[in-house]
Protein backbone atom coordinates (compact mmCIF):
# COMPACT_ATOMS: atom_id res chain seq x y z
CA UNK A 1 0.00 0.00 0.00
CA UNK A 2 1.15 3.49 -0.69
CA UNK A 3 0.66 6.45 1.55
CA UNK A 4 -1.37 9.02 -0.36
CA UNK A 5 -1.63 11.49 2.50
CA UNK A 6 1.32 13.54 1.24
CA UNK A 7 0.07 13.94 -2.33
CA UNK A 8 -1.03 17.39 -3.36
CA UNK A 9 -4.15 18.19 -5.29
CA UNK A 10 -2.39 20.63 -7.59
CA UNK A 11 -2.02 19.46 -11.18
CA UNK A 12 1.53 19.27 -12.50
CA UNK A 13 2.62 22.35 -14.37
CA UNK A 14 4.66 22.44 -17.54
CA UNK A 15 7.61 24.68 -18.15
CA UNK A 16 7.74 27.17 -21.05
CA UNK A 17 11.52 26.81 -21.38
CA UNK A 18 11.68 23.91 -23.89
CA UNK A 19 9.60 25.85 -26.42
CA UNK A 20 11.73 28.96 -25.94
CA UNK A 21 14.95 26.94 -26.22
CA UNK A 22 13.77 25.41 -29.50
CA UNK A 23 12.62 28.78 -30.83
CA UNK A 24 15.94 30.41 -29.94
CA UNK A 25 17.88 27.59 -31.56
CA UNK A 26 15.83 27.78 -34.75
CA UNK A 27 16.04 31.57 -34.98
CA UNK A 28 19.79 31.58 -34.36
CA UNK A 29 20.39 28.90 -36.99
CA UNK A 30 18.24 30.68 -39.58
CA UNK A 31 19.86 34.03 -38.80
CA UNK A 32 23.38 32.63 -39.01
CA UNK A 33 22.83 30.54 -42.14
CA UNK A 34 20.90 33.20 -44.07
CA UNK A 35 23.20 35.94 -42.74
CA UNK A 36 20.48 37.99 -41.01
CA UNK A 37 22.35 39.53 -38.10
CA UNK A 38 19.38 40.76 -35.99
CA UNK A 39 17.65 37.37 -36.21
CA UNK A 40 20.87 35.53 -35.34
CA UNK A 41 21.60 37.81 -32.39
CA UNK A 42 18.05 37.62 -31.04
CA UNK A 43 17.93 33.85 -31.46
CA UNK A 44 21.22 33.29 -29.65
CA UNK A 45 20.23 35.61 -26.80
CA UNK A 46 16.86 33.84 -26.51
CA UNK A 47 18.61 30.45 -26.54
CA UNK A 48 21.15 31.40 -23.87
CA UNK A 49 18.59 33.02 -21.58
CA UNK A 50 16.15 30.12 -21.99
CA UNK A 51 18.74 27.46 -21.18
CA UNK A 52 19.80 29.54 -18.19
CA UNK A 53 16.18 29.86 -17.03
CA UNK A 54 15.56 26.14 -17.52
CA UNK A 55 18.61 25.15 -15.49
CA UNK A 56 17.80 27.69 -12.77
CA UNK A 57 14.15 26.59 -12.57
CA UNK A 58 15.20 22.97 -12.07
CA UNK A 59 17.42 24.06 -9.13
CA UNK A 60 20.72 22.95 -10.63
CA UNK A 61 22.25 26.37 -9.97
CA UNK A 62 21.55 28.85 -7.20
CA UNK A 63 22.03 31.97 -9.32
CA UNK A 64 21.43 32.34 -13.06
CA UNK A 65 23.84 35.22 -13.59
CA UNK A 66 27.17 33.35 -13.77
CA UNK A 67 25.65 30.84 -16.19
CA UNK A 68 24.25 33.57 -18.45
CA UNK A 69 27.55 35.43 -18.42
CA UNK A 70 29.33 32.14 -19.19
CA UNK A 71 27.09 31.59 -22.23
CA UNK A 72 27.87 35.12 -23.38
CA UNK A 73 31.60 34.57 -22.95
CA UNK A 74 31.39 31.31 -24.87
CA UNK A 75 29.59 33.09 -27.72
CA UNK A 76 32.24 35.81 -27.78
CA UNK A 77 35.09 33.27 -27.96
CA UNK A 78 33.41 31.15 -30.66
CA UNK A 79 32.39 34.20 -32.68
CA UNK A 80 35.87 35.68 -32.46
CA UNK A 81 37.27 32.38 -33.74
CA UNK A 82 34.90 32.42 -36.70
CA UNK A 83 35.74 36.05 -37.41
CA UNK A 84 39.48 35.29 -37.27
CA UNK A 85 39.02 32.36 -39.64
CA UNK A 86 36.92 34.49 -42.01
CA UNK A 87 39.40 37.33 -42.15
CA UNK A 88 42.33 34.91 -42.57
CA UNK A 89 43.95 35.82 -39.28
CA UNK A 90 44.23 32.07 -38.78
CA UNK A 91 44.82 29.53 -41.54
CA UNK A 92 41.39 28.45 -42.79
CA UNK A 93 41.35 28.95 -46.55
CA UNK A 94 40.98 31.89 -48.82
CA UNK A 95 38.42 34.57 -49.71
CA UNK A 96 35.97 33.62 -46.91
CA UNK A 97 33.62 31.61 -49.16
CA UNK A 98 31.23 30.86 -46.30
CA UNK A 99 30.88 34.36 -44.85
CA UNK A 100 32.52 33.33 -41.60
CA UNK A 101 33.45 36.90 -40.69
CA UNK A 102 29.87 38.21 -40.64
CA UNK A 103 28.63 35.10 -38.86
CA UNK A 104 31.38 35.56 -36.29
CA UNK A 105 30.34 39.19 -35.79
CA UNK A 106 26.75 38.09 -35.16
CA UNK A 107 27.83 35.52 -32.57
CA UNK A 108 30.17 37.97 -30.84
CA UNK A 109 27.38 40.58 -30.73
CA UNK A 110 24.98 38.01 -29.25
CA UNK A 111 27.57 37.17 -26.61
CA UNK A 112 28.06 40.81 -25.71
CA UNK A 113 24.30 41.41 -25.53
CA UNK A 114 23.92 38.36 -23.28
CA UNK A 115 26.74 39.47 -20.97
CA UNK A 116 25.51 43.06 -20.73
CA UNK A 117 21.90 41.96 -20.27
CA UNK A 118 22.81 39.53 -17.50
CA UNK A 119 24.98 42.11 -15.74
CA UNK A 120 22.30 44.81 -15.95
CA UNK A 121 19.57 42.48 -14.67
CA UNK A 122 21.81 41.21 -11.88
CA UNK A 123 22.50 44.67 -10.55
CA UNK A 124 18.93 45.91 -11.03
CA UNK A 125 17.50 43.01 -9.02
CA UNK A 126 20.16 43.23 -6.36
Amino acid sequence: MTDRSIETEQPPTSSPWPVLIATGLVLSEVGILVDLLPIAIGGLVLFASSVTGFITESDHVSSPWPLAIGFGALFVVLGAGLYAAGTEQVAAGSDDPFGLATRGVAIVAAGLVTIVGAAVLRYRRG
